[in-house]
């Protein structure tokens, strides 16, 4: 299963909107992988919706994914990783740090541009711009 991560969601919003151009990496990886259950956290849907001036846009935008619920299994494990990056000198931000809770405790891949969350060990994630498709 396929975790989105933000920068994936606006690129896709984007490429969405712009139907008469060709694919952009959103859309091919998402085309190359349609097959696959994809999901979304709070926190992705929040950070993306706060750039989207039209909040009707973003809620139909944002329907179209499964959300995965915040809970206390998932705090604890955030705060288990800001511990250990906090400690290794390689702590990342505190939204990715959610977003890596979610992937490790449901066994997610992280669809991603964001590089940060290689610091993160047993992270898996697919850089979707540089995957070749």
């Amino acid at each position: 299963m396929l975790l989105l991560d933000t920068n994936f969601l606006i690129d896709l919003h984007d490429e969405i909107r712009r139907a008469d151009e060709p694919d952009g990496p959103a859309k091919r990886y998402l085309g190359a992988h349609r097959t696959m259950p994809m999901v979304i956290t709070p926190v992705s849907a929040a950070e993306y919706a706060a750039g989207i001036r039209n909040a009707r846009e973003a809620r139909r935008f944002l329907r179209r994914f499964r959300m995965i619920a915040l809970g206390r299994d998932i705090a604890l494990e955030a705060s288990r990783i800001d511990r250990e990056q906090s400690a290794r000198g390689k702590r990342i931000g505190e939204n990715d740090t959610w977003q890596a809770a979610v992937a490790l405790r449901f066994d997610l891949t992280i669809v991603t541009d964001d590089t940060d969350f290689e610091k993160v060990p047993d992270l898996k994630c697919h850089h979707y711009r540089s995957q070749s498709i």
